[in-house]
């Protein structure tokens, strides 16, 4: 347990260290690009422009507003939109993550869930019609992208379905009722759904011919004991090893779906921070990415003991 948690705390470091060294590049190479947010603004005089700059301290040398936003940062704060007057970045991308936490939440358990299921059934009916059938299932969902997927989601849930939907599955004020996240969490983790499944079917072929899977079977034990607690959950190693990249997939993925749909959340302010040159909220959003991808494949590597009490920290 002592390893463990001195192990998590190594992690904490590492992924804050490069949360902040991701973020410093980002900053380095947006203050690269030319023009900013205050030359959209029409009107705007020579003497407005220099009290904007100096107000935010864009008229400081770059090593200078490097060092302020530094510690900004160590002190939780990423500082206040361009565009948005006096509007603290830190607190608005906070409420964002969680919209976009929601999203991915059930996108998640789309993708263990669904992927799991059509594993297993396909390797228990090995060469029989539901291994087929699921197997081609899952080939699809992978062969076909997720912005596909949600303009297909669009389309039959908000034009032939409108009667029984509501149009409520997208983006309306006071979004995160749960008749309104199905449809976007199934276009983001349905492809990674069939990633899981054809792993899962191959690592349970392999599992269900071992010795141990062949003893439960000869004692008597019930189909679903030996399923659950003797094939599935070793051969769920594998599988847990790529949910590392799957989430950071799903996370990078929801910039696509949430403007889509658009939904409220990281992926939907990122694009539109670019496109309107907020550069503060752009390095915020990445600062957030940064430490999310890190936190979410150190949940990965903590679930490994639980699955197999050999492996240690």
């Amino acid at each position: 347990m002592r390893g463990t948690l001195l192990y998590i705390g190594q992690r904490l470091v590492l992924i804050a260290v490069t949360t902040v060294l991701v973020s410093s590049i980002v900053f380095l190479l947006l203050h690269q690009i030319p023009g900013n947010a205050f030359l959209n603004e029409t009107r705007q005089t020579p003497q407005a422009l220099a009290a904007e700059l100096h107000r935010y301290g864009l008229d400081l040398p770059l090593q200078n507003q490097y060092v302020n936003w530094v510690q900004g940062v160590l002190h939780g704060n990423l500082g206040e939109s361009l565009v948005n007057r006096q509007v603290k970045i830190t607190p608005l991308l906070v409420r964002e993550t969680s919209v976009s936490a929601t999203v991915g939440f059930f996108a998640l358990l789309v993708t263990v869930g669904l992927g799991l299921i059509l594993g297993v059934l396909a390797a228990l009916r090995q060469n029989t019609w539901v291994d087929y059938l699921a197997s081609s299932t899952a080939v699809v969902g992978y062969s076909i992208p997720s912005f596909v997927i949600a303009i297909f989601g669009l389309l039959v849930f908000g034009h032939y379905l409108y009667l029984w939907t509501q149009g409520t599955f997208y983006y309306v004020p006071g979004w995160g009722k749960l008749e309104q996240i199905p449809v976007p969490a199934l276009a983001l983790g349905l492809p990674y759904a069939s990633y899981v499944a054809r792993l899962t079917r191959a690592s349970m072929l392999e599992t269900i011919r071992t010795d141990y899977v062949r003893t439960a079977w000869a004692k008597g034990l019930k189909a679903r004991v030996v399923v659950v607690r003797h094939a599935l959950r070793n051969a769920l190693i594998p599988v847990v090893t790529i949910l590392g990249p799957l989430i950071t997939g799903i996370i990078t993925g929801s910039v696509v779906i949430e403007n889509i749909f658009g939904i409220p959340g990281l992926g939907k302010e990122f694009v539109t921070s670019i496109l309107a040159r907020d550069y503060n909220i752009v390095i915020g959003v990445f600062t957030f990415y940064a430490a999310l991808v890190g936190l979410a494949n150190l949940t990965v590597d903590v679930i490994y003991p639980i699955l197999d009490p050999r492996i240690r920290y």
